[in-house]
């Protein structure tokens, strides 16, 4: 194999090599898009059942409150 041959098979492998891991940094970046997506939903989610628990603890306070007075 003369040196151009050699030399071909060298970038032949850096440019795979670099496409996996060009590859690789894109699926990472998809991965935080999605997992900051989930985040925000689950932070979503657990905001509307603070309010959920709030609401029935004030609920269950009111009634406690109009027993008590005899109402």
């Amino acid at each position: 194999m003369n040196g151009n041959g050699f030399w071909f098979i060298v970038v032949a492998a850096l440019a795979a090599y670099m496409g996996t891991s060009w590859e690789r940094a894109r699926k990472a970046g998809d991965d935080a898009r999605l997992v900051r997506q989930r985040v925000s939903r689950l932070r979503a989610t657990a905001t509307k059942e603070r309010l959920h628990a709030l609401l029935i603890a004030a609920g269950a306070l009111a009634v406690i409150m109009l027993i008590a007075r005899g109402g």
